[in-house]
């Protein structure tokens, strides 16, 4: 243990917290009649990291680390918190994601005459044999698809058992232990499936942008329709007005989604989308901005009126390399790298697109699940070591044929 010596910093704090001189015992005295800078950081413990940076002991081997350590712990504390992962619409359960990857849809029937009504006139104008109609097949045009993608995930965790056991007192300090790796084990597979998700998202957003064409940008469309050119790219932030404008239009969007048309996704196939089938994914930094603008200028008990929504703090990144962490340019650009197979439908060159702020879809043109997980284990004898390696198998799903719809906002 290494002490520091804090009995001066923190009679000088007392003595300021009380606002009274204070007399000690040798006769000296403490003024705390006044404010004055504190030397807070000697008794602020910031930690002394005891690996470097290929992960080595620094002053000593594990071994005796540990011992020393157990001389003045009672207590072991261990984070075990698990992350809570990002996005949750996209996630499928188990149970349905086999209807996610084998799925059929089919084009409109024909709409034909009913002879059942007029059959008098029909008679009249010579139509009395009717066994074309009754007796026609009427094939209805299929569109199949099979996701059969994977994409793995392998989390290695080794478990050094000299090392477990000497860092301990009992065995429920041991369990904590062990539960805090594997918590580490659990929130770098969170982690892993949270960056395929922002990939997922990232590659719907590319495709309303540049293959279906159902991006909207929401300052165009406000200049558009109101007129009023005094919002701008540089001011959009302070306008309670775009904001309720750009809310408005997202709502209105998912609304027209409840039509059975081709106006949201590829034109392959009328499909709808309605109730809890949609899926709305914000920005956060756009979502912060409406609840504290609009929300609160209108008392909005139905919040943002545009129902449940996720928010993600960055599509893709949040540093612009600059150190301006967070900002909007940062935050809401998606930027894809060039695919010769064009698998997306977007081209072959590299994708960037910066100012989306939202993005609406049924929930059956994104998924994704982590359908397979299993741990295995090894204990290697020459080491004394146990090893688990924690397998994470996904699927995904982008399916073009459902609706999807971007938001952006950008200069006109």
């Amino acid at each position: 243990m290494i002490m520091v010596n804090g009995q001066d910093v923190i009679r000088e704090a007392a003595a300021q917290t009380t606002g009274v001189t204070w007399v000690l015992s040798d006769g000296s005295t403490v003024t705390g009649t006044d404010i004055a800078a504190l030397d807070s950081f000697d008794v602020t413990d910031v930690g002394r990291s005891v690996v470097d940076g290929n992960g080595n002991i620094v002053r000593a081997s594990v071994e005796s680390f540990f011992d020393n350590l157990i001389t003045v712990i009672a207590r072991i504390e261990t984070d075990t918190r698990i992350k809570s992962g990002v996005l949750p619409s996209l996630m499928i359960s188990d149970d349905m994601w086999g209807g996610f990857v084998e799925r059929i849809t089919y084009q409109l029937g024909d709409i034909i005459t009913d002879p059942k009504w007029q059959l008098m006139a029909n008679y009249k104008a010579g139509k009395k044999n009717y066994a074309s109609e009754e007796h026609g097949f009427y094939p209805l045009k299929p569109n199949a698809k099979v996701f059969a993608e994977a994409v793995p995930i392998l989390t290695p965790v080794s478990f050094p058992v000299d090392q477990l056991c000497e860092a301990v007192r009992n065995e429920s300090e041991m369990q904590a232990i062990v539960n805090g790796m594997r918590a580490a084990v659990t929130n770098t597979i969170t982690l892993g499936i949270d960056a395929v998700k922002r990939m997922l998202v990232q590659a719907a957003i590319a495709v309303t942008v540049a293959s279906t064409q159902h991006a909207i940008n929401l300052l165009a469309l406000y200049q558009a329709e109101t007129g009023d050119t005094s919002v701008t790219i540089n001011n959009w932030q302070s306008s309670a007005a775009f904001m309720a404008f750009s809310l408005k239009t997202i709502s209105e969007t998912m609304d027209n989604m409840e039509d059975l048309s081709v106006n949201f996704n590829d034109g392959s196939t009328p499909i709808f989308s309605q109730g809890s089938d949609r899926k709305v994914i914000l920005l956060n930094k756009f979502a912060k901005i409406a609840k504290f603008g609009v929300r609160a200028n209108t008392y909005n008990e139905q919040l943002l009126g545009i129902g449940d929504y996720d928010t993600v703090t960055s599509w893709q990144g949040f540093n612009d390399g600059v150190g301006t962490n967070y900002d909007f340019a940062s935050v809401s650009k998606v930027m894809v790298a060039a695919d010769p197979d064009n698998k997306l439908g977007i081209g072959t060159s590299a994708f960037t697109h910066t100012g989306t702020v939202a993005l609406i879809f049924d929930r059956y043109a994104l998924g994704i699940n982590p359908y397979k997980r299993k741990v295995t284990s090894q204990y290697t004898a020459i080491g004394d070591y146990y090893s688990e390696f924690h397998h994470t198998l996904m699927g995904t799903i982008l399916d073009k044929a459902y609706p999807m719809v971007s938001f952006y906002i950008a200069a006109p």
